[in-house]
Protein backbone atom coordinates (compact mmCIF):
# COMPACT_ATOMS: atom_id res chain seq x y z
CA UNK A 1 0.00 0.00 0.00
CA UNK A 2 1.46 3.36 -1.08
CA UNK A 3 1.78 6.47 1.03
CA UNK A 4 -0.84 9.20 0.70
CA UNK A 5 1.01 12.50 0.44
CA UNK A 6 -0.35 15.81 1.68
CA UNK A 7 -0.28 18.38 -1.10
CA UNK A 8 0.22 21.18 1.39
CA UNK A 9 1.23 24.72 0.53
CA UNK A 10 4.91 24.59 1.46
CA UNK A 11 5.16 28.38 1.28
CA UNK A 12 2.58 28.44 4.06
CA UNK A 13 4.46 25.94 6.21
CA UNK A 14 7.69 27.90 5.86
CA UNK A 15 5.83 31.17 6.55
CA UNK A 16 4.21 29.82 9.74
CA UNK A 17 7.51 28.53 11.11
CA UNK A 18 9.27 31.79 10.35
CA UNK A 19 6.56 34.05 11.78
CA UNK A 20 6.07 31.90 14.88
CA UNK A 21 9.80 31.60 15.47
CA UNK A 22 9.82 27.81 15.29
CA UNK A 23 13.04 25.98 14.50
CA UNK A 24 13.27 22.81 12.42
CA UNK A 25 15.21 21.26 15.34
CA UNK A 26 12.20 21.81 17.60
CA UNK A 27 9.80 20.37 15.02
CA UNK A 28 11.97 17.29 14.59
CA UNK A 29 12.28 16.76 18.33
CA UNK A 30 8.58 17.28 19.02
CA UNK A 31 7.18 15.25 16.11
CA UNK A 32 9.93 12.57 16.02
CA UNK A 33 10.23 13.20 12.27
CA UNK A 34 13.47 13.07 10.30
CA UNK A 35 15.34 16.39 10.28
CA UNK A 36 16.48 16.18 6.67
CA UNK A 37 12.94 15.47 5.51
CA UNK A 38 11.59 18.34 7.57
CA UNK A 39 14.07 20.69 5.94
CA UNK A 40 12.89 19.46 2.54
CA UNK A 41 9.27 20.19 3.46
CA UNK A 42 10.26 23.61 4.77
CA UNK A 43 11.90 24.45 1.44
CA UNK A 44 9.17 25.65 -0.96
CA UNK A 45 11.22 24.84 -4.08
CA UNK A 46 11.80 21.22 -3.02
CA UNK A 47 9.40 18.71 -4.63
CA UNK A 48 9.17 16.38 -1.61
CA UNK A 49 5.97 16.35 0.43
CA UNK A 50 5.03 14.87 3.82
CA UNK A 51 2.44 12.14 4.16
CA UNK A 52 -0.99 12.97 5.57
CA UNK A 53 -0.01 11.65 8.99
CA UNK A 54 3.30 13.52 8.98
CA UNK A 55 1.59 16.76 8.03
CA UNK A 56 -0.97 16.27 10.81
CA UNK A 57 1.85 15.87 13.33
CA UNK A 58 3.43 19.11 12.11
CA UNK A 59 0.13 20.99 12.29
CA UNK A 60 -0.52 19.74 15.83
CA UNK A 61 2.97 20.77 16.89
CA UNK A 62 2.46 24.26 15.45
CA UNK A 63 -0.99 24.57 17.10
CA UNK A 64 -2.76 25.18 13.81
CA UNK A 65 -5.63 23.32 12.12
CA UNK A 66 -4.46 20.69 9.64
CA UNK A 67 -6.41 22.49 6.91
CA UNK A 68 -4.26 25.58 7.55
CA UNK A 69 -1.32 23.92 5.80
CA UNK A 70 -3.31 24.03 2.54
CA UNK A 71 -4.16 27.73 2.81
CA UNK A 72 -2.30 30.70 1.38
CA UNK A 73 0.23 32.34 3.73
CA UNK A 74 -1.72 35.61 3.81
CA UNK A 75 -4.84 33.80 5.05
CA UNK A 76 -3.20 32.35 8.18
CA UNK A 77 -4.00 34.40 11.31
CA UNK A 78 -0.69 35.04 13.04
CA UNK A 79 0.51 37.55 15.57
CA UNK A 80 3.87 39.19 16.00
CA UNK A 81 5.20 38.78 19.52
CA UNK A 82 5.77 42.22 21.07
CA UNK A 83 9.01 43.18 22.75
CA UNK A 84 9.15 41.46 26.12
CA UNK A 85 11.88 41.83 28.70
CA UNK A 86 13.40 38.46 29.51
CA UNK A 87 13.48 38.14 33.31
CA UNK A 88 14.26 34.42 33.33
CA UNK A 89 17.06 32.70 35.16
CA UNK A 90 18.50 29.99 32.88
CA UNK A 91 21.34 28.39 34.81
CA UNK A 92 23.93 26.66 32.67
CA UNK A 93 22.07 27.24 29.41
CA UNK A 94 24.28 28.25 26.51
CA UNK A 95 21.51 28.62 23.96
CA UNK A 96 17.75 28.39 24.33
CA UNK A 97 15.26 27.23 21.73
CA UNK A 98 12.09 29.13 22.59
CA UNK A 99 10.01 27.63 19.77
CA UNK A 100 7.44 26.14 22.16
CA UNK A 101 7.18 29.42 24.06
CA UNK A 102 6.78 31.44 20.85
CA UNK A 103 3.92 29.18 19.76
CA UNK A 104 2.30 29.51 23.20
CA UNK A 105 2.55 33.30 23.31
CA UNK A 106 0.97 33.62 19.88
CA UNK A 107 -1.83 31.31 21.04
CA UNK A 108 -2.57 33.66 23.94
CA UNK A 109 -2.42 36.74 21.72
CA UNK A 110 -4.87 35.15 19.27
CA UNK A 111 -7.18 34.19 22.16
CA UNK A 112 -7.24 37.82 23.28
CA UNK A 113 -8.11 38.83 19.71
CA UNK A 114 -10.95 36.30 19.72
CA UNK A 115 -12.33 37.81 22.94
CA UNK A 116 -12.14 41.38 21.61
CA UNK A 117 -13.87 40.32 18.38
CA UNK A 118 -16.58 38.40 20.27
CA UNK A 119 -17.09 41.29 22.70
CA UNK A 120 -17.60 43.60 19.72
CA UNK A 121 -20.10 41.18 18.16
CA UNK A 122 -22.11 40.96 21.39
CA UNK A 123 -21.89 44.67 22.13
CA UNK A 124 -19.70 44.22 25.21
CA UNK A 125 -17.21 46.91 26.18
CA UNK A 126 -14.23 45.43 28.06
CA UNK A 127 -13.19 47.40 31.14
CA UNK A 128 -10.15 49.65 30.88
CA UNK A 129 -7.09 48.70 32.87
CA UNK A 130 -6.48 51.65 35.16
CA UNK A 131 -3.94 50.69 37.81
CA UNK A 132 -3.78 52.95 40.85
CA UNK A 133 -0.02 52.90 41.29
CA UNK A 134 1.22 53.68 44.82
CA UNK A 135 3.53 56.67 45.11
CA UNK A 136 6.01 54.54 47.02
CA UNK A 137 8.44 51.65 46.70
CA UNK A 138 7.03 49.99 49.81
CA UNK A 139 6.18 46.32 49.25
CA UNK A 140 3.42 46.51 51.87
CA UNK A 141 1.82 49.57 50.26
CA UNK A 142 1.86 47.95 46.82
CA UNK A 143 0.34 44.72 48.15
CA UNK A 144 -2.38 46.61 50.04
CA UNK A 145 -3.14 48.82 47.03
CA UNK A 146 -3.55 45.84 44.69
CA UNK A 147 -5.68 43.94 47.21
CA UNK A 148 -7.94 46.98 47.57
CA UNK A 149 -8.19 47.79 43.85
CA UNK A 150 -9.05 44.20 42.88
CA UNK A 151 -11.17 43.52 45.98
CA UNK A 152 -9.18 40.45 47.00
CA UNK A 153 -10.70 39.93 50.44
CA UNK A 154 -8.74 38.08 53.11
CA UNK A 155 -11.97 36.74 54.64
CA UNK A 156 -12.99 35.28 51.27
CA UNK A 157 -9.50 33.84 50.90
CA UNK A 158 -9.88 31.99 54.21
CA UNK A 159 -13.19 30.54 53.02
CA UNK A 160 -11.66 28.95 49.92
CA UNK A 161 -11.73 25.18 50.28
CA UNK A 162 -8.72 24.51 48.06
CA UNK A 163 -5.82 26.15 46.26
CA UNK A 164 -7.75 25.65 43.01
CA UNK A 165 -10.77 27.54 44.32
CA UNK A 166 -8.53 30.40 45.44
CA UNK A 167 -6.79 30.42 42.04
CA UNK A 168 -10.15 30.75 40.27
CA UNK A 169 -11.21 33.45 42.74
CA UNK A 170 -8.08 35.55 42.18
CA UNK A 171 -8.15 35.03 38.42
CA UNK A 172 -11.74 36.25 38.22
CA UNK A 173 -10.99 39.29 40.40
CA UNK A 174 -8.10 40.30 38.15
CA UNK A 175 -10.07 39.83 34.91
CA UNK A 176 -13.00 41.84 36.23
CA UNK A 177 -10.72 44.89 36.30
CA UNK A 178 -9.63 44.66 32.69
CA UNK A 179 -6.75 42.15 32.56
CA UNK A 180 -6.80 39.14 30.22
CA UNK A 181 -5.65 36.05 32.15
CA UNK A 182 -5.16 32.88 30.13
CA UNK A 183 -3.06 29.72 30.37
CA UNK A 184 -0.58 28.58 27.74
CA UNK A 185 0.24 24.94 27.06
CA UNK A 186 3.06 22.65 25.91
CA UNK A 187 5.83 24.68 27.57
CA UNK A 188 8.01 23.33 30.37
CA UNK A 189 7.98 25.06 33.75
CA UNK A 190 11.74 25.69 33.47
CA UNK A 191 11.18 27.53 30.18
CA UNK A 192 8.50 29.89 31.50
CA UNK A 193 6.02 30.06 34.36
CA UNK A 194 4.35 33.23 33.17
CA UNK A 195 4.52 36.37 31.11
CA UNK A 196 2.89 39.77 30.97
CA UNK A 197 2.18 41.90 27.91
CA UNK A 198 1.29 45.49 28.75
CA UNK A 199 -1.49 47.28 26.94
CA UNK A 200 -3.99 49.90 28.07
CA UNK A 201 -6.79 47.65 26.75
CA UNK A 202 -6.81 44.09 28.02
CA UNK A 203 -3.16 43.68 29.01
CA UNK A 204 -2.21 40.02 29.16
CA UNK A 205 -1.11 37.69 31.92
CA UNK A 206 -0.09 34.30 30.55
CA UNK A 207 0.22 31.37 32.96
CA UNK A 208 1.82 27.99 32.36
CA UNK A 209 -0.95 25.39 32.45
CA UNK A 210 1.54 22.78 33.67
CA UNK A 211 1.84 24.57 37.00
CA UNK A 212 -0.13 23.72 40.13
CA UNK A 213 -3.02 26.02 41.18
CA UNK A 214 -1.11 27.77 44.01
CA UNK A 215 1.83 28.47 41.69
CA UNK A 216 -0.60 29.85 39.09
CA UNK A 217 -2.07 32.21 41.69
CA UNK A 218 1.39 33.46 42.62
CA UNK A 219 2.25 33.95 38.95
CA UNK A 220 -0.90 36.02 38.38
CA UNK A 221 0.02 38.48 41.15
CA UNK A 222 3.70 38.54 40.19
CA UNK A 223 2.87 39.38 36.57
CA UNK A 224 0.20 41.86 37.66
CA UNK A 225 2.89 43.87 39.45
CA UNK A 226 4.81 43.98 36.16
CA UNK A 227 1.68 45.33 34.46
CA UNK A 228 1.31 47.97 37.19
CA UNK A 229 4.83 49.02 36.26
CA UNK A 230 3.77 49.03 32.58
CA UNK A 231 6.27 46.28 31.85
CA UNK A 232 6.02 43.34 29.47
CA UNK A 233 7.99 40.51 31.01
CA UNK A 234 8.86 36.83 30.72
CA UNK A 235 9.51 34.96 33.97
CA UNK A 236 10.35 31.40 34.97
CA UNK A 237 11.41 31.61 38.63
CA UNK A 238 9.22 33.28 41.25
CA UNK A 239 11.76 32.85 44.06
CA UNK A 240 13.31 36.18 44.96
CA UNK A 241 16.43 34.41 46.23
CA UNK A 242 17.15 33.06 42.73
CA UNK A 243 16.99 36.38 40.92
CA UNK A 244 19.52 39.17 40.66
CA UNK A 245 17.02 41.45 38.93
CA UNK A 246 15.58 44.02 41.32
CA UNK A 247 12.26 44.06 39.40
CA UNK A 248 11.81 40.33 39.92
CA UNK A 249 12.68 40.56 43.60
CA UNK A 250 10.13 43.35 44.03
CA UNK A 251 7.34 41.60 42.11
CA UNK A 252 7.91 38.41 44.09
CA UNK A 253 7.93 40.30 47.39
CA UNK A 254 4.66 42.07 46.58
CA UNK A 255 3.03 38.79 45.56
CA UNK A 256 4.15 37.17 48.81
CA UNK A 257 2.83 40.02 50.96
CA UNK A 258 -0.46 40.15 49.09
CA UNK A 259 -1.13 36.42 49.32
CA UNK A 260 0.15 36.02 52.88
CA UNK A 261 0.15 39.38 54.68
CA UNK A 262 2.66 39.57 57.53
CA UNK A 263 0.08 40.65 60.08
CA UNK A 264 -2.32 37.85 59.08
CA UNK A 265 0.46 35.26 59.17
CA UNK A 266 1.49 36.30 62.68
CA UNK A 267 -2.12 35.93 63.86
CA UNK A 268 -2.47 32.47 62.25
CA UNK A 269 0.80 31.31 63.83
CA UNK A 270 -0.22 32.63 67.24
CA UNK A 271 -3.80 31.31 67.21
CA UNK A 272 -2.72 27.94 65.79
CA UNK A 273 0.06 27.63 68.39
CA UNK A 274 2.67 27.09 65.68
CA UNK A 275 6.19 27.61 66.99
CA UNK A 276 9.67 26.91 65.69
CA UNK A 277 10.92 24.43 64.77
CA UNK A 278 7.97 24.12 62.39
CA UNK A 279 7.02 20.64 61.29
CA UNK A 280 6.06 19.81 57.71
CA UNK A 281 2.48 19.35 58.94
CA UNK A 282 2.55 22.80 60.57
CA UNK A 283 3.64 24.39 57.31
CA UNK A 284 0.99 22.51 55.35
CA UNK A 285 -1.78 23.60 57.73
CA UNK A 286 -0.71 27.24 57.49
CA UNK A 287 -0.48 26.97 53.69
CA UNK A 288 -3.98 25.46 53.59
CA UNK A 289 -5.27 28.35 55.69
CA UNK A 290 -4.13 30.85 53.06
CA UNK A 291 -4.74 28.48 50.09
CA UNK A 292 -1.15 28.95 48.93
CA UNK A 293 1.81 26.63 48.46
CA UNK A 294 4.12 25.48 51.23
CA UNK A 295 6.96 27.22 49.38
CA UNK A 296 5.24 30.59 49.84
CA UNK A 297 4.79 29.98 53.55
CA UNK A 298 8.44 29.10 54.22
CA UNK A 299 9.51 32.14 52.20
CA UNK A 300 7.26 34.32 54.36
CA UNK A 301 8.59 32.67 57.52
CA UNK A 302 12.10 33.55 56.37
CA UNK A 303 11.11 37.16 55.65
CA UNK A 304 9.53 37.40 59.10
CA UNK A 305 12.75 35.94 60.59
CA UNK A 306 10.84 33.00 62.02
CA UNK A 307 13.36 30.70 60.31
CA UNK A 308 16.88 31.30 59.05
CA UNK A 309 18.29 30.92 55.54
CA UNK A 310 19.57 27.40 56.17
CA UNK A 311 16.18 26.23 57.44
CA UNK A 312 14.45 27.87 54.51
CA UNK A 313 16.69 26.12 51.99
CA UNK A 314 16.11 22.77 53.70
CA UNK A 315 12.33 23.17 53.50
CA UNK A 316 12.44 24.54 49.94
CA UNK A 317 14.67 21.72 48.68
CA UNK A 318 12.40 19.12 50.25
CA UNK A 319 9.26 20.59 48.66
CA UNK A 320 11.00 21.01 45.31
CA UNK A 321 12.15 17.38 45.27
CA UNK A 322 8.64 16.16 46.11
CA UNK A 323 7.17 18.14 43.21
CA UNK A 324 9.87 17.03 40.77
CA UNK A 325 9.48 13.39 41.78
CA UNK A 326 5.72 13.60 41.34
CA UNK A 327 6.10 15.16 37.89
CA UNK A 328 8.65 12.55 36.85
CA UNK A 329 6.39 9.75 38.09
CA UNK A 330 3.43 11.07 36.08
CA UNK A 331 5.65 11.57 33.02
CA UNK A 332 6.87 7.96 33.16
CA UNK A 333 3.29 6.74 33.59
CA UNK A 334 2.19 8.70 30.51
CA UNK A 335 5.12 7.40 28.45
CA UNK A 336 4.31 3.82 29.48
CA UNK A 337 0.63 4.25 28.80
CA UNK A 338 -0.31 3.81 32.47
CA UNK A 339 -3.54 5.61 33.24
CA UNK A 340 -3.93 7.49 36.48
CA UNK A 341 -6.28 6.03 39.06
CA UNK A 342 -8.02 9.42 39.05
CA UNK A 343 -9.76 10.01 35.70
CA UNK A 344 -9.14 13.38 34.07
CA UNK A 345 -11.93 15.93 34.34
CA UNK A 346 -11.65 17.54 30.91
CA UNK A 347 -14.34 20.20 31.44
CA UNK A 348 -12.64 21.28 34.66
CA UNK A 349 -9.25 21.41 32.94
CA UNK A 350 -10.76 23.57 30.20
CA UNK A 351 -12.18 25.98 32.79
CA UNK A 352 -8.87 26.15 34.66
CA UNK A 353 -6.80 27.06 31.60
CA UNK A 354 -9.30 29.31 29.80
CA UNK A 355 -9.79 33.00 30.48
CA UNK A 356 -13.04 33.50 32.47
CA UNK A 357 -14.08 36.15 29.96
CA UNK A 358 -13.63 33.72 27.08
CA UNK A 359 -15.58 31.02 28.96
CA UNK A 360 -18.42 33.47 29.55
CA UNK A 361 -18.49 34.64 25.92
CA UNK A 362 -18.60 31.04 24.71
CA UNK A 363 -21.53 30.37 27.03
CA UNK A 364 -23.30 33.53 25.89
CA UNK A 365 -22.70 32.58 22.26
CA UNK A 366 -24.20 29.14 22.88
CA UNK A 367 -27.29 30.60 24.59
CA UNK A 368 -27.78 32.99 21.66
CA UNK A 369 -27.25 30.25 19.03
CA UNK A 370 -24.06 31.85 17.76
CA UNK A 371 -21.79 28.95 18.78
CA UNK A 372 -22.70 25.28 18.69
CA UNK A 373 -21.37 22.71 21.15
CA UNK A 374 -19.05 21.56 18.38
CA UNK A 375 -17.73 25.12 17.94
CA UNK A 376 -17.03 25.36 21.66
CA UNK A 377 -15.40 21.91 21.77
CA UNK A 378 -13.08 22.87 18.94
CA UNK A 379 -12.25 26.19 20.54
CA UNK A 380 -11.42 24.58 23.88
CA UNK A 381 -9.73 21.58 22.24
CA UNK A 382 -11.77 19.05 24.21
CA UNK A 383 -14.25 16.37 23.19
CA UNK A 384 -17.80 17.48 22.50
CA UNK A 385 -19.03 15.10 25.22
CA UNK A 386 -17.44 17.39 27.85
CA UNK A 387 -19.20 20.56 26.75
CA UNK A 388 -22.46 20.12 28.67
CA UNK A 389 -20.51 19.98 31.92
CA UNK A 390 -18.47 23.03 30.91
CA UNK A 391 -21.60 25.02 30.06
CA UNK A 392 -23.35 24.05 33.31
CA UNK A 393 -20.40 25.28 35.34
CA UNK A 394 -20.04 28.59 33.48
CA UNK A 395 -23.82 29.19 33.69
CA UNK A 396 -23.48 29.47 37.49
CA UNK A 397 -20.91 32.28 37.38
CA UNK A 398 -23.33 35.18 36.79
CA UNK A 399 -26.00 34.06 39.27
Amino acid sequence: MGYVYATINKDTLAHICKEKGVSSEFLASKTKLNMSRLNQWLTPTDINLPTINQAKKIAACLHIPFAGLYMNPCDIPLKRIPNIRNMRTMSGAVSIDDSSLNIAMIDVLLERDFLLSADDEFGITPPDFEPLIPDSDSVDEWANAIRKQFAIDLGEQYKCSSTRQFYLYVRDKIETKGVFVHCFTDVTIDTARGFSIYNTLLPIIGINDEDRPPAKTFTIIHELVHLFKRESSLCNDMSSSASTLSEEVFCTAVAGELLVPKRALRIVLEHGHYFAPYSIDDIKRVADRFSVSREVIVRRLLELRKIDQSEYETYADLFRREIEEDREKRKIQRENGIKSSIPRNMSREAIDRTSPSVSKILYQGYVNDVYSKLDIARHLNVGQNHIDKFLREVSKWNR
